[in-house]
């Protein structure tokens, strides 16, 4: 039985001789070992730039043959050929079955001897060809016809193995006296057809399928832009949204139109790192942009207070002490500072993160930055009270804003623009939420990755290979980001200097220079408010609880177009135990 190539002849096919050839081939015992191409496609041929051979058998130990299939009556007047189906229906045919045939197989001797090269086995294979009639017997024998070229009606009374090694040997004979040409071996047979009708996948590199994520979450963004539009003539308002749904970027957005506009913005975040982000965007001389105490602290030490403040900063730092500067120290000075003067006062405030600065303390000092104070005043807040909240806010925070302004227009954010829809899926069940908390936007993506691994070790080799998959495929390292719960010297790549030929850069107190070539590294909490288009989330170790839920949440949703979450073993019925629930419950996204 001939190893077939399609294994099944293609529907569309409607002729009923190719359809029989083919199960005669399939069928025939002796055909064992053979491999036979159905319907091979040319891209060039002898005498013509496109053409198809009807089928294309590969016998190791004998040669190839070429067979053209002409079922149904056939008859040839003044030179033009015609065949009739048995529905009667008469194609006339461009030129002989027998022009056709050789032309075939020139076509694939010229193709071999392009590929492999002239003196190679495989083009020193001998090539013949041959036309089957199933239906009728020879047409009469001229110049053009050989007897030995034709396979009839009769022939197929005999297994058709018979008929084709009769014209493969005749075309030996013919080329014996050529000494270069030679049987070719099962590898070689096996070689030909790889060339002919090779085996292959073509993968879409995981670096153009983020490339493609990436333009269609931009054109999302983009879009958000028109909420900014709809609460234009809004002084006050407060843009409520899950990770993902474009806060930063708003925030950044109404922060420059206000600076454009020529009134003076105070725009405040909590995170160094988005801080340090956040002001490489805003370059305008009417905005102020950083860390609230950053900021608060630029204004005490210009102020009459600010002997005094260092020295407290200086003996409370000594104790490590700096939840006590954040909450007391800095917002008690820079009140101070705030009263001294009306210079110091803003036109506008614009507050990203806010869920973890909506407290008495941070919203006293910030009541007193901008001009008519929080419930006169002109302002944009943009927070996720949703899970983001990963130093000890109060989950009341709106409530404790309203004590200082009662009136404000309340945005809901809800279309995930950020993370790739397989992302945004995942981050909200292993976040523990009974529903998103955003809808989703429709470019699929990439699944989410799964590594497990059970000792630190495991976790280094199984990111190297990870790492090294993602470079072959295409994905930038720089574009990579790895982030953890735990810092860098107590995490599972304590005490690694690199990985691969890239160092280990810790980006948790300060972002690397654009000309940095490394991998960057960056502790969760230090990379909240920020995105990349690859996160690897490392030392993974609980699903379950309200801090473990709150970590993967923000880490999950900090990846763009790729998330690889790096597993502990220990866990790994957890994690598919939350995924299969919701499978199960057939969980329906808006």
């Amino acid at each position: 039985m001939a190893w077939m190539i399609p294994s099944k002849i293609d529907r569309k096919c409607l002729s009923q001789a190719e359809k029989r050839i083919f199960g005669l081939l399939e069928k025939d015992p002796s055909t064992k070992n053979w491999t036979a191409l159905h319907s091979l496609g040319l891209a060039r041929r002898h005498s013509g730039p496109y053409g198809e051979i009807d089928f294309v058998v590969i016998i190791p130990n004998e040669g190839i043959v070429c067979l053209e299939v002409k079922g149904g009556r056939v008859s040839c007047k003044a030179g033009t050929w015609q065949t009739m189906d048995r529905y009667g229906k008469s194609i006339t045919l461009k030129k002989s079955p027998f022009q056709q045939a050789r032309d075939g197989m020139f076509a694939i001797r010229k193709s071999l001897i392009q590929h492999f090269g002239e003196a190679s086995a495989e083009s020193r294979c001998p090539i013949a060809c041959a036309v089957i009639f199933p239906d009728v017997v020879s047409p009469p024998l001229t110049p053009e016809i050989d007897r030995a070229d034709v396979i009839d009606l009769d022939d197929l009374r005999n297994p058709i193995s018979k008929s084709i090694l009769r014209v493969v040997r005749r075309r030996l004979r013919e080329l014996q006296r050529n000494k270069s040409y030679r049987h070719p071996t099962s590898i070689e047979a096996k070689s030909i057809r790889q060339f002919l009708r090779p085996d292959f996948e073509l993968i879409v590199a995981k670096g153009v399928t983020v490339g493609y994520a990436e333009s269609t979450l931009l054109r999302l963004t983009e879009e958000q832009y028109s909420r900014l539009d709809e609460l234009e003539a809004n002084s006050r308002c407060l843009f409520d949204g899950a990770a993902g749904t474009g806060k930063t970027l708003l925030s950044l957005e109404y922060a420059r139109r206000a600076g454009y506009s020529g009134r003076k913005v105070l725009f405040v975040c909590f995170n160094r790192l988005l801080g340090e982000w956040l002001k490489k965007q805003t370059t305008e001389m009417n905005i102020v942009t950083g860390t609230w105490h950053t900021i608060a602290r630029r204004i005490i030490l210009t102020s009459s207070v600010a002997d005094e403040f260092k020295v407290l900063e200086r003996e409370t730092l000594k104790t490590g002490d700096t939840n006590k500067l954040f909450k007391e120290t800095y917002p008690l000075f820079g009140m101070v500072a705030l009263t001294e003067t009306s210079n110091n006062l803003f036109d506008v405030l614009v507050i990203d993160e806010a869920q973890d600065l909506c407290t008495e303390e941070t919203l006293d000092f910030l009541n007193l930055a901008i001009h008519g104070g929080l419930a006169g005043g002109r302002w944009a807040i943009f927070g996720d009270f949703t899970r983001q909240a990963l130093y000890g806010i109060p989950k009341n925070s709106v409530e404790i804003l309203s004590k200082y302004c009662e009136h404000f227009v309340r945005a809901r954010l809800t279309l995930n623009c950020r993370n790739t829809r397989r992302i945004a899926e995942e981050t909200s069940i292993l976040s523990g939420f009974e529903k998103p908390p955003y809808r989703m936007n429709v470019e699929l993506g990439l699944p989410v990755e799964h590594r497990y691994w059970r000792t630190p070790s495991d976790l280094v080799e199984s990111l190297e290979t990870t790492l090294m998959g993602l470079i072959k495929e295409k994905v930038s390292i720089e574009h990579i980001m790895l982030i953890c719960s735990r810092r860098l010297e107590h995490s599972s790549l304590a005490g690694v200097n690199r990985i691969l030929n890239y160092s280990i850069i810790d980006c948790s107190s300060g972002m690397p220079n654009e000309n940095s070539n490394g991998i960057k590294f960056s502790t969760i909490h230090s990379f909240k408010g920020l995105e990349s288009q690859v996160v690897i989330v490392l030392d993974i170790e609980a699903v379950a609880g309200e801090l473990a839920q709150s970590l993967l949440y923000v880490a999950m949703s900090r990846a763009r177009s790729l998330l690889i979450l790096m597993i502990n073993q220990r866990i790994k019925k957890a994690v598919e135990s939350c995924i299969q629930k919701v499978i199960q419950q057939e969980f329906k996204y808006e």
